[in-house]
Formats: C-alpha cells, structure tokens, sequence
C-alpha cells in the first residue's frame, strides 16, 4: 500500500471446498489423489490425516476438531466403511445441528446412534455397505449434508436418488457434482429439487484445484476500502464452479471492477463515492460472502439489507453475533435482525477508541 493505493498480485490458497471434495472422491475411489494447488487450509491437512487414519484399522475414535466439512464429510464416508467408530468434535462442532445427515443415513440403512443429545456430535457408526436407494433431506441448515451422500453414491449398487427441501447454498451442490464429473460420476439433474446419482467407479484423473473465491472476498473488502486500486488475483476466473466467484458481482456496488486477464482477474475502483441509497444484497447462495460484505458496508457506512444469513447462526461461530461484537468496538451499530435478514442504518457514530484494542476471533476463521 503506497499513497493510499492497493497495488500487486497475490497468489490466493487452492479452494478448501474443491480440496476437500477431491480428497473424499479419491477415498471412495481407492486411490491415491493427485492434484496440483491442493489447500493448504487446517481443514484439508486434517482431511487427509483422518482419511489416512481409518484407512487400515476397523474401528478408531475420530476427531474432527471444529471442521464442520470435515465432520459431515466422513460422517457418510464411516457409514459405508465397516468397522466401529466414534465420531466426535470439539465443543462448537458438538453444538452445530447434524440431524438432517444423521437421519437420512438411517433411512438407507446405516446404523449412527448418537451419544449425546440426539442429532448432534458424538455419535457411534457401526459401518458397513451400503446399498442406496431414494431418500428425502432436508437441507435448510448446510449443503455438506447433501454433499456428504453425494460423493458416496457412486459406490453404491442402487446409487441415490436424493430430493432435496428446502435447499441452500446450492452453488456448493453444484461444485460437488462438478468434481464427481471430473472424476468419471454418473449425474443427473432430475429437476430443480432432484438429484439422481448412478451406480458406478470413481476413475484416477489430475485434479487442478482452482484459486479460492472466498479468500479473495476480503481482498475485494480492501479494494472497497481503498482509494485507488490495481490489484491481479493470479490464476483466478470469474467463471468458476465455487459459488462465491458472484463476489465479482457483489463488489460493482461498492465500486470495484474485476476485469479477466490471461494470468487471472485484476481488480480496481471504478468510483470513488460510496452508495448513498440502501443496498439489497442475498446471499442465501453464499454465506461465506458475509463477513466480507457486512464489514464493508460497515466501514463505507453503507445502509443495507442483507438477507439469506439464516445458516449463519450454524458456522464456526455465530457469525453475525461475532461480526457485530467486534465492530461494536469501533461504531454505535444500529442493526435490524431477524432470522432471514439483517438491516444496517448508515448513520454510524465512532466510539471512543482506546490507545490499545483487542479483537476476539471467536475461534472462526473469517470472523479473524
């Protein structure tokens, strides 16, 4: 940052969503996962070490940690796996809802008990084949419940029929299906609410993870925030299967333009004025997107409604609550929330700032 400009390339972190669904296709496949930009994110090393600590024994305690891909992940995968396995997480993992995945294994067939409350972490598998068929999910609360059957049903001899309620997030399904294709799946989009996947094999194949669209929201957050910008995501493309590739869309509001290059998309302001009109922004599609949004609506004291944040609740924290605490440190917010929307007034007021400040993470990554 020079003269208040934001200027140079950045190399964004292979995508954790397309890491992670690659890893689960390759331990349904049986063979060893060969890829180039493979995440480095905490999530996919822990990935691997959990995938590659069941992989010869037949009974183990698995820790998920706080990764809530990770945990409804393999939650399906040691349902298919026989042995015995407890599958557990830390506190915030333990509070986060898993009844939608845990009931639809039930109904083909898988034994999951929890060992706690019911529709929650811990929980007991005793794994085994199995054989698919039809069922019905809910999938108000996370996409990775649908993901996690997914990914298995092409091993499956009846593959799944999977109608989905209520969906969200459904450019995460979407990416799913995506890599299942590249790895040789048989999908069919039987209408808006069905999806059909075929028996069959997963095929070894060179898997290019693409750069991650959610890292580069908050590089799209300090180009609004910036008063002159010329930044290049390298290797970045506006059209990638990760849904939150819409924050090339998004941020025109906050007066930033992504233009596509050979070597990635380079970002820069195309007006220097903050909206003076409310926004309406939904981001039922892309949650991850709210923490980059909300803060720079915030920061530019832009009035706004954001809606689709009803997952938020469910993440890694209260990601709304979280983002509200920690900016409550710097203005008097005026927020209007229910469970579907949250509404900003723009007439913000600085608080009194002290020499030293502290930020809590929240244990949340994007919260940091």
């Amino acid at each position: 940052m020079t003269d208040k400009q934001l200027k140079g390339a950045v190399s964004l972190p292979g995508s954790k969503s397309e890491s992670n669904r690659a890893l689960m296709v390759a331990a349904y496949g049986g063979f060893p996962l060969e890829a180039e930009n493979l995440s480095s994110a905490h999530d996919t090393f822990l990935m691997q070490t959990l995938l590659e600590k069941v992989k010869n024994v037949d009974r183990a305690e698995i820790d998920c940690e706080d990764a809530g891909t990770v945990s409804r992940f393999l939650m399906t995968y040691l349902a298919c796996r026989k042995g015995i396995w407890i599958l557990t997480a830390k506190a915030r993992m333990r509070q986060r809802p898993m009844a939608p995945l845990i009931e639809a294994l039930r109904g083909l067939g898988a034994e999951v008990e929890c060992l706690g409350e019911e529709g929650f972490l811990p929980v007991r598998i005793k794994g085994r084949q199995l054989e698919g068929g039809s069922v019905v999910m809910d999938a108000s609360l996370s996409s990775q419940f649908a993901s996690s059957l997914l990914m298995a049903a092409p091993t499956w001899e009846k593959g799944l029929r999977l109608r989905l309620k209520n969906a969200v997030s459904m450019p995460y399904i979407d990416l799913t299906l995506s890599v299942m294709r590249s790895f040789g799946a048989a999908v069919e989009r039987v209408d808006d609410e069905c999806l059909a996947i075929h028996h069959g094999s997963y095929c070894p194949c060179r898997f290019e993870v693409s750069p991650d669209w959610s890292a580069a929201s908050y590089w799209y957050e300090m180009a609004a925030l910036s008063e002159r910008c010329d930044l290049l995501l390298k290797g970045a493309s506006p059209a990638s299967q990760q849904g939150d590739a819409k924050v090339t869309e998004l941020f025109k509001t906050f007066g930033v333009a992504s233009c596509p290059e050979a070597l990635g998309v380079r970002i820069g302001k195309i007006a220097s004025e903050r909206p003076r009109s409310p926004v309406a922004i939904n981001l039922a599609d892309t949650p991850d997107l709210f923490p980059a949004v909300f803060v720079t609506c915030v920061a530019l004291h832009v009035p706004a409604r954001i809606q689709g944040i009803q997952t938020l609740s469910y993440k890694e924290s209260d990601r709304i609550q979280s983002l509200i605490a920690e900016l409550s440190k710097l203005y008097h917010l005026e927020c209007d929330i229910n469970d579907h929307e949250i509404k900003l007034d723009s007439s913000l007021l600085m608080v009194d700032i002290p020499d030293k400040l502290a930020f809590c993470a929240h244990d949340d990554h994007r919260v940091v």
